[in-house]
């Protein structure tokens, strides 16, 4: 649940009222997680019921009264230990993994065919993210840093495919 754990450290920050955390979440994603209202609000009645947030009603005079959202002691507690926690790498039977777990029961062709084009794919999300990157100026950004996390990611998995390829051409 990324999304509610980003809530709760925006409200950290300050008290914000729900379009302002959507939009706020958004700006941190640079527009690559876009979020609905819906989503939006339903994250927010969940943590405001089991108590990391609660909210309070801001009187306006010229538009309708507002909801705003507040992190409470549970919800910085909550957020710390989210934040502390360890991955949980699930190393063996991730999606990648699955297909892999399959190859040898498909025919050979196709699981050459299968390991190449999936090396084609990784190579175009390189490409992207370095584009991104080239085209990112704020190298202090997490959008930066994701994008580079990526990248590293993708890399590792080019080696990793290529080893594969190797090892099928082998054994072809």
């Amino acid at each position: 649940m990324a999304v509610k754990h980003v809530f709760l450290a925006l409200l950290a920050k300050q008290p914000m009222h729900g379009y302002e955390l959507k939009n706020a979440f958004e700006e941190i994603a640079a527009g690559s997680w876009p979020l609905n209202f819906g989503q939006v609000y339903q994250t927010l009645n969940r943590l405001e019921r089991d108590g990391f947030i609660e909210s309070f009603e801001v009187v306006q005079e010229d538009k309708p009264d507002k909801k705003v959202y507040q992190i409470t002691e549970d919800g910085r507690d909550h957020l710390k230990e989210w934040l502390q926690q360890d991955d949980h790498w699930n190393l063996f039977f991730d999606e990648q993994a699955l297909r892999l777990m399959a190859l040898p029961l498909v025919d050979s062709a196709l699981s050459g065919e299968i390991l190449k084009g999936y090396r084609n794919f990784i190579l175009r999300v390189i490409a992207g993210l370095t584009k991104m990157l080239e085209e990112e100026k704020d190298t202090t950004s997490t959008y930066y840093a994701l994008l580079e996390r990526n990248i590293l990611r993708a890399e590792a998995d080019l080696t990793w495919i290529n080893r594969m390829i190797e090892r099928w051409e082998r054994h072809a």
